[in-house]
This record gives structure tokens, C-alpha cells and sequence, in this order.
């Protein structure tokens, strides 16, 4: 039921705060939300009928029980936009309220009228939640896993580029919610992404 609510509520904030064209996304107003999702997009058309698959950790601090941290997976339309994807896997059935590193693995299978896939993090509530070592493989052949790159992929670029801050496929600015690259016991390597939620009033 709790997340049950929780769509409806995305999907009122979302139809809010549709982007107009040639708007820059820090021209965007900040939104009140539970929730702050960072994302990417990825051309998958060479790959079709290919299973694929994505592998991140994840740990979290989460300040009530509300929180929660996850990956997610989308199979998108080429146009991409609000609500553009005929199938997706965003760990609502498995949450990670861990506090020790942990990787994750989520899989699909490449779509030919979705070819274009979506992926990233999402937090809910109130807390500090860390991402890390995210890893993007396809099977050309049958048990054979060649990784694609993922750009700051491992988060140890000087920024969050091309990371983009959105819900469900649109740009947008949660009132509440930052996330910065960090040095505070990453997973691999020598940064993680720290995604950190103040909301208040709930």
C-alpha cells in the first residue's frame, strides 16, 4: 500500500514539473518529494534480443524506517521522456536498508521496441545513502558477458556528469536532495556517490 502511494504521489510531481523545451535542468523550481532518483540513458539498439545486466553497491544510513535505497533498470522508447518505458526492474521487492556495502545485480533483456535502456539510484526518505562500482554487461553469446562503459561509472571523475537528477524519464529538482562525489569509504576505488535527504514536514 506504502508504495502504492508512493506512485501516485510521483506521478502528481512529475506531470507538476514537466521541463519545457530549451529549459535547463538548474532552471528547474525544486520540488518537495520523498524520493531523489539520479539517472542515465544508453542506446541499446545493437544489442537486441542480448540479455544484459547491471551491478552496483549500495549501502545506506537511513534516518526512519521509511528509508531505502535502490537500482533500477528500464527498458525506453528512443524518445525517452515521462513515462517512456515498457518494462522495469527498480528493486521495490527487494529495498537495501543495509548499512555494509553489498553489490547488486538486476538483468533484463534488450527490447526491440525499447531498445534504449534507463538506469541509475534511487533513495527514499530521509537519510544518507552511498552508490558505488556500477558495472553494465551484455551477453553477445550465451554466458559470455562483455561490459559496456558506463560514463563515471565508478564516480571518480571531479564531477557527477552525466549523471542527471530525474523521476520516472524527466529532469528534476527535488527540494531536499543533494548528491555529491565522496571520499567517505567507497566500494572501490577512491570515491562514491553520497546522495544525501533532509525532508521535512512529512
Amino acid at each position: 500500500m506504502r508504495h502504492s502511494c508512493f506512485l501516485l504521489f510521483l506521478s502528481t510531481v512529475i506531470l507538476f514539473v514537466q521541463p519545457v523545451a530549451g529549459q535547463k535542468e538548474s532552471e528547474l523550481p525544486f520540488t518537495p518529494a520523498s524520493f531523489a532518483v539520479w539517472s542515465q540513458r544508453m542506446d541499446m539498439s545493437a544489442y537486441i534480443g542480448k540479455p544484459y545486466r547491471l551491478k552496483v553497491a549500495i549501502r545506506t544510513l537511513p534516518a526512519d524506517a521509511d528509508g531505502l535505497a535502490t537500482a533500477f533498470i528500464r527498458n525506453e522508447k528512443p524518445e525517452g521522456g515521462l513515462r517512456a518505458w515498457v518494462w522495469m526492474d527498480n528493486m521495490m521487492d527487494r529495498p537495501v536498508r543495509d548499512s555494509v556495502w553489498k553489490t547488486y545485480e538486476l538483468n533484463s533483456i534488450v527490447e526491440k521496441k525499447a531498445p534504449w535502456i534507463a538506469f541509475g539510484v534511487l533513495s527514499m526518505s530521509s537519510g544518507i545513502y552511498f552508490f558505488d562500482d556500477m558495472h553494465l554487461e551484455v551477453a553477445e553469446k550465451p554466458g559470455v558477458w562483455t561490459e559496456l562503459p558506463i560514463p563515471n561509472g565508478d564516480f571518480e571523475a571531479v564531477h557527477l556528469l552525466p549523471w542527471q537528477q530525474t523521476a520516472q524519464g524527466v529532469p528534476i529538482r527535488v527540494l531536499g536532495a543533494t548528491a555529491t562525489l565522496s571520499t567517505e569509504r567507497p566500494f572501490a576505488g577512491k570515491q562514491c556517490l553520497r546522495v544525501e535527504n533532509q525532508f521535512f514536514g512529512k
